[in-house]
């Protein structure tokens, strides 16, 4: 039997690894996952964003996505079956209202729910971009190992009080997973845990084309696998299309 064995320098970096790893501080990490993206100069220079989606939900025809973004919490959604002709449904929010389709009908979120929508779905940057600036609050909850490599998980709490989780991936400082709940329309509660992969350059930031989500809770496991067509950066898109329609109704 052949033993081998650590000595001198390869000895040492063994017993400092973990401790290096404890030492890492929140600035630090997002410091690096900031760089990881294309650095915050690129970040803040792309404007507007039209994203263009397919999801596979494993219950019969995919759901076409089209997201717009703009700065600075501009976000609007349209979805539907992802058929030549298919009536996409829209929700958004812009600087005063979180609003839906539900059941031909324009509705306002109450206000709890549209202040989670606002730092969830309208950040236009993500939650680790100028999170102390927008309220939120991160800790380091240390590595984890994990089934492609271990990850760095970030515990956030957004300004509204959601909750996520996000893990990074160790060595690349992108984005590998956020877990959390998710607050449907509704009222209903999910657990969800979504994976981000194929990190690709836009106007030399990158971005994540495939996702992958799961939601678990009261009823059984629904999966929803995302294939991104396009991103496009600083296209022109006019403030209109995020208003509250007229007529809007209360959440």
């Amino acid at each position: 039997m052949t033993r081998a064995f650590l000595t001198g320098a390869g000895l040492s970096a063994l017993l400092l690894a973990p401790s290096v790893a404890a030492s890492q501080t929140v600035d630090e990490i997002i410091t690096k996952h900031l760089a990881a993206r294309g650095g915050m100069e690129k970040i803040k220079a792309i404007q507007t964003l039209k994203i263009t989606r397919t999801v596979a939900t494993g219950l019969g025809t995919p759901v076409k996505v089209i997201i717009y973004r703009k700065r600075p919490h501009l976000y609007r959604a349209e979805q539907g079956p992802a058929v030549p002709g298919g009536t996409l449904v829209p929700r958004a929010v812009n600087a005063n209202d979180a609003w839906e389709t539900v059941q031909g009908k324009i509705v306002k979120r109450p206000e709890a729910a549209e202040a989670q929508t606002r730092d969830l779905d309208a950040d236009f940057d993500g939650l680790l971009v100028d999170w102390k600036e927008k309220g939120h609050t991160v800790a380091f909850e240390g590595r984890e190992p994990m089934p492609a490599g271990d990850a760095l998980k970030l515990r956030v709490k957004t300004r509204s009080g959601a909750e996520r989780v996000i893990y990074l991936d160790a060595a690349t400082y992108l984005e590998r997973r956020h877990t959390g709940v998710l607050t449907l329309p509704n009222g209903r509660k999910f657990d969800v845990a979504i994976d981000f992969s194929n990190w690709r350059e836009v106007n030399g930031v990158k971005f994540p084309f495939d996702i992958i989500e799961e939601r678990t809770g009261d009823a059984p496991v629904q999966s929803f696998v995302t294939y991104t067509e396009s991103i496009e950066a600083n296209v022109p898109i006019d403030d209109a299309l995020f208003a509250t329609p007229a007529g809007a109704g209360g959440g």
